[in-house]
Formats: structure tokens, C-alpha cells, sequence
């Protein structure tokens, strides 16, 4: 069983996706932008007064779309960085469990399976303790990422509620 569920590269890759978007959606409406400018317009007419308006609302929401991609964007870049880290940890956590006689299954640590005796007392003793300190350092590690998780959750869901919010004004 894997303790630390998700992958770093994949987060990481979609994260870069999203800023990439969000940059490309900064610089995508100079084009319209540069043609509605143009001097030769002196009097535009209603239909040219209109696209500047919706123009400057589609600017608004563009602008609004790529910050939160790229906030996003950002927000999984750290969380692959978090889960290589936890990754990391936890491999090393169950590296000294094992070299301790213990193993970890499903964010418990057990002895391993085996026969030991009364003769094996002070290395029982040794483990317990192993147990108790390694177990309280993998309950924080499991802890940390939760929190982690969380956040990137609450990011996420802030950023579609700003995004709901413009599309439904652009709607309008």
C-alpha cells in the first residue's frame, strides 16, 4: 500500500501547462487590440463602439482567467514539490523501520513477521520504542501532507469561484 498517494511529475507537468495557458491568454488580444485602436477610425460606429466594450470586458475576464491559471498553475507546482518530499520521507521512514525489524502497513508500524522468543526481550523492548518514535514521525509526515492537500483544495476551489463568477458576467 502507498502512503503517499499522487504523482510529483504529473502535478508538476500540469501545473506548468497552466501558467503556459495563462501566458499565452495575457498576450493573445493585442492583435484585436491594435485593430480597434486604429487612427484612421476618427467616428467609429455603433458596431465598433460595441466591440470595444466587450472587448474591454473579454480583457477583464482574460485577465482575471490567466492570473488564476497561472495562481493554480503555481499552487500544483508546489504540491508536486510537497509530494516528492513526502515521497521521499516516507521511503526513508519505512527504510528505518525495516532495518529496525519493523514494517509498515497501511500507516501502521508492526513488527515483521517471525518467530521471537523470551531470549529476544530487550530487542522487543528496543523495537517498541523504535515503533513509538517512528510512528509519531510518520503520523506528522502523513499530517503535513493532509494540510498540504488541503490547501491546494481551497486554492483551487477559490480560483473556480472566480472563474464562475466572470464567465457568468461575460454571459450577461
Amino acid at each position: 500500500m502507498t502512503l503517499v498517494t499522487g504523482d510529483p511529475a504529473s502535478c508538476s507537468l500540469v501545473g506548468g501547462s497552466l501558467r503556459q495557458l495563462a501566458t499565452s491568454l495575457r498576450t493573445s488580444g493585442r492583435a484585436t487590440h491594435a485593430a480597434l485602436a486604429d487612427p484612421t477610425l476618427r467616428r467609429p460606429g455603433t458596431v465598433v463602439a460595441r466591440a470595444r466594450r466587450q472587448l474591454t470586458a473579454l480583457d477583464d475576464a482574460a485577465a482575471t482567467a490567466a492570473g488564476e491559471l497561472d495562481r493554480v498553475g503555481s499552487a500544483l507546482q508546489d504540491h508536486a514539490a510537497d509530494l516528492a518530499e513526502a515521497v521521499a520521507d516516507v521511503r526513508a521512514l519505512t527504510a528505518r523501520a525495516e532495518a529496525a525489524g519493523l514494517r509498515v502497513a497501511e500507516g501502521r508500524l508492526a513488527p515483521v513477521w517471525g518467530v521471537s522468543g523470551l531470549a529476544d526481550a530487550p530487542t522487543d523492548a528496543s523495537r517498541a520504542e523504535q515503533s513509538t518514535v517512528l510512528q509519531a514521525e510518520l503520523d506528522r509526515l502523513l499530517s503535513v501532507l493532509a494540510a498540504r492537500r488541503r490547501r491546494l483544495a481551497a486554492t483551487v476551489a477559490a480560483s473556480s469561484s472566480v472563474l464562475a463568477d466572470h464567465a457568468k458576467a461575460l454571459r450577461r
